[in-house]
């Protein structure tokens, strides 16, 4: 077949606007800067000079020509710099790509979408090769409904790229290359050194706490810096450019205790921070977990969705800092996310898993020590002890491969069932079992939990029920240790500890004591036999609790996401709420206590 027998796809510039408007609300607000400081490195890097420079300031050439004194963001870098061509081209050719070999495949396409539905007054791109410049402009035609290079008219020639005369940065003109990207928003009089709305931080350095949340370090050979306090008068005490080093850096600088484990397809980074860390970006020298790739930064979680308690972290969580960086992973198309090469996503639980069972010895030991410190008595062993005899009643049957032929369960479990009567090319029902084909035979992706570990292929099979421990162990934890998120919250459950960490801040828990105390304000030192009758009705409560909901993740009509919200903060808060029976429990528990207490008095 003839090429030419090929038409070559185009874009109607109406769909093409769309197009960029649809892509443009999958970045995040802050995307733009990640994208600009990016491609800024990747600049610098190509020139091969160990002595680049990229900065984060605002434009003070703007700043000046504008009547309303408004402040429009640059990104300014040494970097190699663009022709008049390349202008045009990498400019106003939204999949255009730079000719030398990137990072990313899609590199130029991400800091013109994340930027041109945000900047739709203009955004301004300075350049310089062999200290010659050029300016070219970018904007939004809204009567047009297009994106495209505003044209000047010059000698009456309309001109895409404009020379310019002089370069106002005096980093590039000292170097005679580099660009410098200005960003106007929406319109004349936005302030655009301003954070994004909806976007956290404060005014004063919300750009340094971003890019240190973006970036884990800056490429070597290149330094970043970024305006703090660019409202505030000319005092560099109050405004001044901040060297960023990377959120690597930082955390080293402040770690009480730092190290790095290989695991099996990825690296793992750890820190345990001093108490009341402080510095720029704070809220990032606390407890927190996230990926790295490429020297960036991604899925950070910290508060409720801190991950550290996966990685064996339970008290101390507000103080470990873990970064996970996989062999394979690749930046999804908005670069917001880590994705495998399928573009499914990557999971946390082998790292963790294989981290949690052979944790640094210097960490463990630094987590009992935590432990011993935080540490609140507990009542979960007396409690499993006082409820072992009512284990049948919490359905937690699992099987497993018996040596001795068919299979036999425990007939009063609801996943119960039997294959013998089935046969292959048999018409199957709706049973449980109906995803079997022939006796043996490796259950179906419905029956996968139900199953769980019946045999696989082969001859004669026979199930024996092994019951784990369904009574989870307890720990009483409070929001300094760095459980704030446990807020009006009586407890949160660690899957992989089998363990639930309960408030003893909780309101539902001081109430409870408050009100039974004040039928014992004659008799102080009760107080101490309330508290501790409060704790043990709350810890059995709990633990009852998760052990019923767990019995639930494999019923036919639970889902596992029905199962799992069993097992929620909010459900356990509830499970512990019911006041009456605890009220009466607790009353005649005291009132045996007190008696004896009094008869040993004597």
């Amino acid at each position: 077949m003839s090429d030419l027998s090929l038409v070559p796809t185009t874009v109607n510039p109406h769909g093409l606007s769309e197009l960029i408007r649809n892509l443009g609300r999958d970045c995040l607000p802050t995307q733009f800067i990640r994208e600009f400081t990016k491609n800024a490195f990747e600049a610098c890097q190509r020139t091969g000079e160990a002595d680049c420079k990229v900065i984060v300031d605002y434009d003070r050439e703007a700043y000046d020509k504008s009547l309303e004194k408004v402040w429009k963001v640059c990104f300014i870098d040494t970097g190699d710099g663009m022709s008049a061509g390349q202008m045009e081209h990498l400019l106003n050719s939204l999949s255009a790509s730079g000719e030398s070999k990137n990072e990313h495949k899609n590199y130029g396409v991400g800091a013109k979408i994340a930027a041109l539905t945000r900047n739709h007054a203009g955004i301004i791109y300075d350049s310089w090769q062999g200290g010659q410049g050029h300016r070219v402009v970018i904007r939004y035609d809204e009567k047009r409904d297009i994106y495209g290079i505003q044209r000047v008219e010059i000698d009456g020639e309309y001109l895409a790229c404009v020379p310019l005369s002089k370069c106002s940065s005096p980093d590039i003109r000292a170097k005679g290359h580099g660009t410098k990207v200005t960003l106007f928003g929406m319109s004349s009089d936005q302030d655009t050194m301003a954070p994004p709305e909806n976007v956290g931080g404060i005014r004063e350095s919300w750009l340094v706490l971003y890019l240190n949340s973006r970036f884990f370090s800056v490429p070597s050979g290149v330094s970043l810096h970024a305006r703090i306090g660019y409202y505030r008068d000319n005092n560099p005490r109050h405004n001044y450019l901040f060297h960023v080093h990377g959120q690597k850096m930082n955390l080293d600088r402040a770690a009480e205790l730092k190290g790095v484990r290989h695991l099996a397809g990825a690296k793992l980074f750890w820190w345990v921070m001093p108490k009341n860390a402080d510095g720029h970006g704070r809220e990032l020298l606390k407890g927190h977990t996230a990926m790295v790739n490429q020297g960036e930064i991604f899925d950070i979680s910290d508060g409720r969705s801190n991950r550290v308690t996966f990685f064996g972290v339970v008290h101390g969580r507000d103080r470990v800092v873990i970064y996970l960086e996989p062999e394979e992973a690749h930046q999804n198309t908005a670069r917001t996310a880590l994705v495998k090469a399928d573009g499914s996503p990557i999971l946390w639980h082998d790292w963790s898993d294989e981290f949690r069972n052979d944790i640094p010895l210097e960490l463990k030991e630094w987590l009992r020590q935590q432990e011993l410190e935080y540490a609140t008595e507990s009542h979960s062993e007396n409690i499993k002890e006082r409820l072992k005899n009512l284990k049948s009643l919490f359905k937690l049957g699992r099987y497993k491969v018996h040596p001795q032929g068919q299979v036999d369960a425990n007939p009063d479990s609801n996943s119960a069932f039997s294959t013998s009567h089935l046969r292959e090319g048999d018409p199957q029902d709706e049973s449980p079992n109906s995803c079997l084909k022939s006796p043996g035979e490796k259950p179906g992706d419905l029956l996968s939990d139900l199953l769980s570990e019946v045999v696989a292929e082969g001859t004669g099979i026979k199930a024996n029920e092994v019951t784990p421990d369904p009574f989870p162990k307890l720990q009483w934890v409070s929001a300094s240790q760095g459980y704030e998120h446990l807020t009006d919250r009586a407890a949160e459950y660690l899957r992989a500890q089998h363990l639930v960490v309960a408030n003893k801040e909780f309101q539902g828990v001081i109430d409870l004591v408050e009100y039974l105390s004040k039928g014992y304000a004659d008799l102080p030192e009760v107080r101490q036999f309330i508290v501790g009758e409060v704790h043990q009705a709350f810890e059995q409560a709990l633990m009852e609790c998760v052990a019923g909901a767990l019995s639930f993740k494999n019923r036919k009509h639970w889902d596992t996401t029905q199962a799992e919200s069993a097992v929620s903060s909010e459900a356990l808060t509830t499970a512990v709420m019911p006041r009456y029976w605890m009220v009466s429990h607790i009353k005649r528990i005291l009132s045996g206590k007190i008696k004896a207490h009094a008869v040993s008095d004597e």
